[in-house]
């Protein structure tokens, strides 16, 4: 798929760059960086992060929805 696309377009498209540029879209968008992080698979390191925000599918689901942010219309 990437590399279909890739062609197609004529921009190298990597994964690393799909989620680079989805992290950087959520930041724009004003998303905290520990749900941004969440998103990404990374897990929380502070005490906070681990024990106090709600990391459940349904939390991330309302915000990427709020978020509004569309990989493919």
């Amino acid at each position: 798929m990437f590399q279909r696309t890739s062609e197609e377009s004529g921009v190298k498209i990597t994964p690393q760059l799909l989620r680079r540029w989805f992290a950087s879209e959520m930041a724009t968008l004003g998303i905290d960086s520990s749900y941004i992080d969440a998103f990404a698979g990374r897990v929380p390191e502070s005490v906070l992060e681990k024990h106090y925000l709600d990391y459940s599918p349904r939390k991330l689901k309302q915000i990427y929805d709020d978020a509004g942010l569309t990989v493919l219309d």
